[in-house]
């Protein structure tokens, strides 16, 4: 099944190419991160866990579990409500997302606790 990408403008800062395919238990996408991502606060997905996988570039991940330096290669792995944000300077990530990524599940806050649901 060829899998055509959707291009979706995030912010200023973060463009995506998410690849829609018929699963419910998983998703995928790529983004490329020139600045911070978000603008301000930080990002949560309350439904998924989320594996960045480094594909150029570099950057850092601010996160409650602490800030991480990402170059190629590198892989993070957010656990489900996990806050943070990235900065990146040509950072190119590819977005692995269990179960499937939708909007409703995603939200900025600036600041969030996991019980906050």
């Amino acid at each position: 099944m060829l899998i055509k990408k959707e291009v979706k403008q995030n912010s200023s800062s973060c463009i995506v190419w998410e690849y829609d395919y018929p699963s419910k238990d998983s998703s995928f996408a790529t983004a490329l991160i020139n600045g911070c991502y978000p603008d301000k606060g930080k990002s949560v997905n309350l439904e998924c866990e989320q594996i960045y996988y480094i594909i150029s570039g570099l950057g850092t991940i601010y996160s409650e579990k602490g800030d991480f330096s990402i170059v190629a290669g590198d892989a993070y792995y957010f656990d489900k409500g996990e806050a943070y944000s990235i900065s990146g300077n040509n950072l190119l990530v590819a977005i692995i997302n269990s179960p499937k990524w939708n909007p409703a599940q995603y939200k900025i806050v600036n600041n969030y606790q996991k019980n906050d649901k």
